[in-house]
């Protein structure tokens, strides 16, 4: 049996994502609340490198769990 292997890689998050517009897809949000979210330090994983900004997928979404 055949499976879509597309749907599972998408469902694996990467290491990094890079750019602003990239970032807010990933959030879920458009483009320039993304910037302006980054600019204000408000995404966990975020830094700006080189001038261009990339999140750190692993950190942003561990921020989310709670210590029980």
């Amino acid at each position: 049996m055949k499976t879509d292997t597309s749907a599972n890689l998408a469902a694996v998050p990467d290491d990094f994502v890079w750019g602003a517009a990239a970032i807010g897809k990933y959030l879920g949000r458009s483009k320039e609340a993304t910037w302006f979210m980054l600019e204000q330090n408000r995404v966990p994983g975020a830094k700006k490198v080189a001038g261009r900004w990339g999140m750190h997928v692993p950190t942003f979404l561990a921020s989310f769990i709670v210590a029980a």
